[in-house]
C-alpha cells in the first residue's frame, strides 16, 4: 500500500519502484492511496490511470474515508504501508486501520512513534536523524534516470532549428503558468538576437495538455510546447530555466546547465504556503500584503532554494529570486552558454544510483522472507 500525494512522487518514485518490483517478480499487489493535500495538481489519477500493475487506486477522498473510519476496506492478512508523499498523518490512520507496518520514505520524519523504519532520501537525513528503525537507500529520482534509456534517434527530434537548444520547465503547479509562460516568451524573444540560431522549447509534465496552457500570441516566435517527454528533452538541451522543483534534481543527475529562477513580484499571491501563514494570506484586503512579506522573508532567509546547490552546500545551479527581470535572465544564460568549465562530480556515497533495486530487497527481504519462516 502507498499513499503519495503528487504527479512527481507517482511518477519519479512510485511507478519506478513498480518498475524493480516487477522485474524482480516479486508476487505483490500493489494499492495506491492518493492523500487530500494542497499542493496536489488533481491530475494524480491519470498519470496511473493505465497502469495495470497496479491493482487498487484511491482517489483521495475514498482515502480520507478509509483513514477515519468512514468506509470500511477489507485488508489482506499481510501487508506493508509505504509512504512517498502527502500528510503523513494519513499513513499513520492507514497503519492502525489495517495492522501493517509503516516504512516512512524522503526527507522529513514525523510522528516517529508508528514509524517502524525511516528510508532516508539522502545521506545528510540519514545522519541528522536519531531512529533506531532507519535505512539509507537514496533517491528514486536518479533511479529513474538510470532506467530512462533512450535510443539516439528519440534524442534528435525536438529541437528543430539550431543551437544553443535551450529548455524552459515551467514545472507542475497550474497556479504558476500564467505569469511564468508569458514571462518565458518576454526571455525567448531578447534571447533569439543574442543566438539567432538557437531553438526555445517548453516541456510541459505529461498530465497536461494544451489545454491547461495559458492562451497568448506568440507571432512569429517558434516555441513548440512538448507534453511528457520532458526528460527526452534535458537529454538534448544545452541549458535550461526552471523553477525550484524535482526537475532541479533531474537536471542535477544529468549534468545539465541550468538557471533556476524564483520570481516574487508579480506571483507571491498564488504562492501556496502552509498553516497559519496561508491563512493569513486569506484574509481581504491586507492578507495578500502580509504574506507577500511572509514569503519575502523565506526567501531572504535561504541561502539556496535549488535542491541541488542545497544537498551539495556550494552552487550547482545558479539562482535568480525575489524581483526578477527578463534581462537578468538574459545575461544569465548567455553567460553560461559561453562557460565552457562547467562541471561537477556526484559523490557515489552521497547519491547512488541503485535506490530501487535496494528498497526492492528490503521489500522481499522484510516482508516475503517473514512470511516463509513464520509457515
Amino acid at each position: 500500500m502507498i499513499t503519495v500525494n503528487g504527479p512527481g512522487e507517482l511518477y519519479y518514485w512510485a511507478l519506478t519502484l513498480m518498475n524493480s518490483i516487477i522485474a524482480s517478480k516479486l508476487p505483490i499487489q500493489i494499492w495506491i492511496f492518493l492523500t487530500p493535500c494542497q499542493f496536489s495538481t488533481g491530475y494524480e489519477q491519470k498519470v496511473i490511470q493505465e497502469n495495470h500493475s497496479i491493482a487498487k487506486v484511491f482517489l483521495p477522498s475514498e482515502t480520507k474515508q478509509i483513514c477515519w473510519g468512514k468506509k470500511p476496506l477489507p485488508f489482506p492478512r499481510q501487508g506493508l504501508i509505504l509512504f512517498l508523499g502527502g500528510d503523513i498523518y494519513n499513513a499513520v490512520l492507514l497503519k492502525k486501520r489495517s495492522g501493517y507496518p509503516l516504512w516512512v520514505y524522503g526527507s522529513h520524519l514525523r510522528w516517529p512513534k508508528y514509524v517502524d523504519l525511516y528510508l532516508a532520501r539522502f545521506l545528510r537525513d540519514y545522519e541528522q536523524y536519531q531512529f533506531p528503525q532507519k535505512k539509507f537507500v537514496g533517491d528514486l529520482l536518479y533511479s529513474y534516470v538510470i532506467q530512462k534509456k533512450y535510443p539516439t534517434e528519440q534524442e534528435n527530434r525536438f529541437f528543430c532549428h539550431g543551437e544553443p537548444r535551450i529548455l524552459f520547465l515551467p514545472g507542475s503547479r497550474l497556479f504558476a503558468y500564467d505569469y511564468l509562460i508569458p514571462f518565458y516568451k518576454k526571455i525567448a524573444r531578447l534571447l533569439l538576437p543574442i543566438f539567432p540560431k538557437s531553438s526555445s522549447v517548453v516541456g510541459f509534465p505529461e498530465h497536461y495538455s494544451t489545454k491547461d496552457v495559458p492562451a497568448d500570441d506568440w507571432g512569429e516566435l517558434e516555441m513548440p510546447f512538448y507534453f511528457g517527454v520532458t526528460s527526452h528533452l534535458m537529454n538534448q538541451a544545452d541549458v535550461a530555466i526552471a523553477i525550484p522543483g524535482s526537475s532541479n534534481l533531474e537536471l542535477f543527475y544529468r549534468k545539465k546547465k541550468a538557471l533556476i529562477i524564483l520570481p516574487l513580484e508579480a506571483n507571491s499571491q498564488n504562492i501556496p504556503l502552509t498553516g497559519i501563514p496561508e491563512f493569513i494570506g486569506k484574509i481581504p484586503g491586507i492578507g495578500p500584503i502580509i504574506k507577500k512579506k511572509i514569503i519575502y522573508s523565506m526567501n531572504s532567509q535561504k541561502k539556496w532554494v535549488s535542491l541541488p546547490n542545497i544537498l551539495m552546500n556550494r552552487e550547482i545551479f545558479p539562482e535568480l529570486r525575489g524581483k526578477v527581470c527578463p534581462e537578468d535572465v538574459v545575461r544569465k544564460i548567455e553567460n553560461m552558454i559561453h562557460d565552457s568549465d562547467f562541471d561537477y562530480e556526484i559523490p557515489e556515497d552521497e547519491f547512488p544510483t541503485t535506490a530501487d533495486s535496494v528498497l526492492t530487497q528490503l521489500i522481499q527481504e522484510n516482508f516475503y522472507d517473514k512470511r516463509e519462516k513464520s509457515l
